[in-house]
C-alpha cells in the first residue's frame, strides 16, 4: 500500500510539471534572433543598448481598454502580437514590446545596487525596524507614452517577510502584507 501511495504522489508530481510546461508553451513561441521583427530589435538596441538579448517569444495578445489580454485558443484571427525578450545584464531583465516596437514593460532585478532617495526613505518611515533585502525588482511600465518605474521590495522583520511596492516618487503603490512571498 505505502509503494502505491508513493507512485501515485510521484505520478502527480511529474504529471503537474508536464501540465505547467504545456500551458507555458501554449501562449509563447520561441522566435529566433533572424526572424524578430527589425522595429522590435531597434527598440532593444535603443531601450537597452548596453545589454544582449538572449531569448525572443512571441506572445499572442491584445489591448483592451489599455490592458494585455492573451488572445483566445483560436488565435488565427487575431493580428496583434506581444514580444517577450531575455536581455544578459548584471541582474536579470524580461522585456515585453508590442508588435510596432514599443515597450510595453520591463523587469530587472537589481543586486547591491542603492534604491532611490525617495523610495528608501519611505521605506525607512512605514517600515521602521524592518530590514531591505539587498536584491529588489525594477519595474518599468510604458502607458500612454509615459513610462512609469516601480519598485518591488522584500522586507523582512524577526522571522516574518512581505513584498511592498512603491512608485519613483516613494509613493507606496501595493502594501506589504505579512508572509506574502
Amino acid at each position: 500500500m505505502k509503494k502505491l501511495a508513493l507512485f501515485l504522489t510521484f505520478s502527480m508530481v511529474a504529471m503537474s510539471g508536464l501540465l505547467a510546461q504545456a500551458q507555458t508553451e501554449l501562449f509563447t513561441a520561441k522566435i529566433e534572433e533572424g526572424q524578430m521583427p527589425k522595429d522590435i530589435m531597434a527598440a532593444i538596441e535603443k531601450d537597452f543598448p548596453k545589454m544582449i538579448a538572449k531569448d525572443f517569444r512571441s506572445i499572442p495578445g491584445e489591448f483592451i481598454d489599455g490592458t494585455f489580454v492573451l488572445n483566445s485558443d483560436n488565435v488565427n484571427t487575431y493580428n496583434n502580437q506581444m514580444y517577450r525578450i531575455y536581455l544578459e545584464s548584471d541582474g536579470f531583465e524580461a522585456t515585453l514590446y508590442d508588435e510596432k516596437g514599443n515597450l510595453v514593460s520591463a523587469r530587472e532585478t537589481w543586486k547591491n545596487k542603492p534604491l532611490p532617495k525617495k523610495v528608501a526613505k519611505t521605506i525607512g518611515e512605514l517600515y521602521p525596524g524592518w530590514a531591505m533585502h539587498s536584491n529588489y525588482e525594477r519595474i518599468t511600465i510604458n502607458k500612454n507614452e509615459m513610462r512609469n518605474a516601480y519598485y518591488r521590495v522584500v522586507l523582512s522583520k524577526d522571522d516574518h517577510k512581505m513584498k511592498i511596492t512603491l512608485d519613483e516618487l516613494g509613493h507606496e503603490i501595493e502594501e506589504g502584507s505579512m508572509d506574502a512571498m
